[in-house]
């Protein structure tokens, strides 16, 4: 490794709920490392991806998707997004679905006006557009609010464009050593992927306000205990309500919900798993700031410990 030329920098993706920044950051991890649904909001903290070749690491930021949040637990997400763009970032990726209305960026624009790094407009769903002229029009509109440094057309979940687009965040990133171990894939360990993917499944599963109202909390995690792998979780809801609707009738959700969560986990860890799932009702957790804390998404006041 050439330490003089060698460049290591954070390449922050945001944009709206369903833009498709996780597909794009599962493409430069090469894995499945972020969850990735069809509905908004299945990203809640920041995720990192670390991509290197030999004289650069790209640490890739996947960012809760944009929004004004309406109880505690989407603030905690907004904050996410607000110190990834304005703290931590050496680009950002500003990620469009250009089947989307424009319109509806104009928060996140106001907030990447007051962005020091270089941006870049990232157009995704480009596969779903047969008129070309809207790409470049919207280009144009976003160009007049924000200093794009370049533009990308891709296909996030068609892997088009995703490798020219990579080679350029590492042309704007400083010179710099490495921030993690060489192979390191990302900063989060197995327990907190576990529970990431038992969530996804909620989100494919289960419909209305059900996949926003739970949070999942690994309770047991080990390895190679007489050769078997072991996973508890609990899946907090918040009202009583909402306990037989995660259980179904006979059982027969959560056991759906247990046997694809421990495929899932299994695809991702590379080994056999025994997943177990229990239902706990914990009254408004998205509101409760004690809650936020004990479950990750704030950080406790150290006043309070």
């Amino acid at each position: 490794m050439d330490e003089k030329h060698f460049k290591s920098g954070f390449a922050v993706l945001a944009g709206l709920p369903n833009a498709g920044k996780s597909t794009l950051l599962n493409q430069v991890a090469g894995g499945l490392l972020s969850a990735v649904t069809h509905k908004p909001q299945t990203t809640r903290q920041n995720i990192l991806a670390i991509a290197e070749g030999e004289n650069y690491q790209v640490v890739f930021v996947d960012t809760p998707g944009f929004l004004t949040p309406k109880y505690k637990l989407q603030q905690t997400m907004a904050d996410c997004v607000d110190r990834a763009v304005q703290e931590e970032a050496d680009v950002v990726l500003f990620m469009l679905d250009v089947t989307a209305d424009y319109a509806d960026n104009a928060k996140l624009i106001a907030k990447l006006k007051k962005v020091f790094c270089p941006i870049l407009l990232v157009l995704n769903k480009i596969d779903l557009v047969k008129d070309k002229a809207v790409l470049a029009s919207l280009e144009e509109q976003v160009k007049k609010e924000l200093p794009i440094k370049q533009t990308f057309h891709i296909s996030a979940a068609k892997s088009t464009g995703i490798d020219a687009l990579k080679k350029a965040v590492v042309n704007y990133l400083p010179t710099s050593p490495a921030y993690f171990p060489a192979g390191q894939w990302t900063d989060r360990w197995e327990r907190f992927y576990a529970a990431e993917f038992i969530r996804e499944q909620i989100f494919l599963l289960y419909q209305q306000e059900i996949p926003y109202s739970t949070y999942v909390e690994v309770e047991k995690f080990t390895e190679n205990l007489g050769n078997k792998n072991f996973i508890r979780a609990n899946i907090h809801v918040e009202r009583e309500s909402q306990k037989p609707i995660i259980i179904g009738k006979g059982g027969s959700m959560i056991k759906q919900l247990r046997e694809r969560s421990q495929k899932r986990v299994e695809e991702f860890l590379g080994k056999k798993y025994r997943v177990e799932l229990n239902v706990v009702v914990s009254p408004d957790w998205r509101n409760n700031k004690a809650m936020l804390e004990q479950f990750g998404y704030i950080d406790k006041d150290p006043r309070e410990m």
